[in-house]
């Protein structure tokens, strides 16, 4: 779980612009608070050129969020594959469901997620 200095800097980023709302999608885990249920969620989303993944050619979004199954998303609750991310291809722009395809980075207070 995220301690109280990460949880901070994110909604310290969010108050200047450097993170936004995303939405999250769990495909849902026996037993997990909230199983399946989509929320709201602040991610920092690093938005690079279209990238082939699995395939296929889409803009891959590098999104930062923090390891907390409240505030963001658990490490230990995460299904890769499944699980999915709404966020637009540009900032301020319409939000579209995305998969999340590997986790890049984690930490104890950070998980950050390649999304395609």
């Amino acid at each position: 779980m995220a301690n109280d200095s990460a949880k901070r800097q994110m909604t310290a980023l969010r108050g200047c612009g450097q993170a936004e709302r995303v939405i999250y999608r769990p495909a849902g885990k026996p037993g997990a608070p909230a199983s399946g249920t989509p929320r709201e969620i602040t991610a920092i989303v690093d938005r690079g050129p279209p990238e082939d993944i699995l395939h296929v050619r889409a803009p891959a979004l590098r999104v930062s969020v923090l390891n907390d199954e409240i505030d963001g998303i658990s490490a230990a609750l995460l299904d890769v594959g499944t699980d999915r991310i709404d966020a637009a291809e540009r900032f301020g722009g319409t939000r579209q469901t995305r998969g999340i395809q590997t986790v890049l980075q984690q930490d104890a207070d950070w998980l950050t997620l390649l999304v395609q």
